[in-house]
């Protein structure tokens, strides 16, 4: 009778024990699959190893920087804001041609890893409207309308 007992308890335990490793398995593999390798070097901005835009070199002391598509077409500038009553500097990102800014305060790596999420630049190098204007509803402008608040 305890062999039963104790046969009966060790199945129950590998079911728990499957039943968690294939949730790991499905965590792991859903975490992997969605996060992309972003990388920048000599200005271009690549993306699980293909070249994405091409990036100005935009440090710290610069006061505006811009993002091209790979013809060398600038697509988005990217203006340096700071406020002298918050520490950090933000930056406001005018989409040329589409009379829209977004406020930001990721670096550019960050920044391209969320226009490359959110599939602003076409595989022709060119903004996507569309996806601009989702862009624009998620982040908007937050920054400088709080500045103002707080005024």
């Amino acid at each position: 009778m305890k062999f039963v007992y104790s046969l009966f308890k060790f199945r129950k335990n590998m079911n728990y024990c499957k039943a968690i490793l294939f949730l790991a398995f499905i965590v792991c593999s859903t975490q992997f699959t969605s996060a992309q390798k972003i990388k920048i070097k000599d200005n271009i901005a690549y993306v699980d190893d293909k070249p994405y835009v091409k990036v100005s070199d935009c440090g710290m002391f610069k006061e505006d920087c811009s993002i091209s598509n790979l013809d060398g077409k600038e697509i988005i500038f990217i203006d340096h804001l700071t406020d002298p009553r918050r520490p950090g500097t933000y930056f406001r990102v005018v989409f040329i041609g589409l009379n829209t800014t977004i406020e930001i305060k990721q670096l550019m790596k960050p920044f391209v890893e969320t226009l490359y999420k959110n599939k602003v630049v076409g595989e022709d190098g060119k903004l996507i409207p569309e996806n601009v204007k989702i862009m624009l509803e998620k982040y908007g402008n937050r920054i400088s309308i709080k500045d103002r608040e707080e005024d």
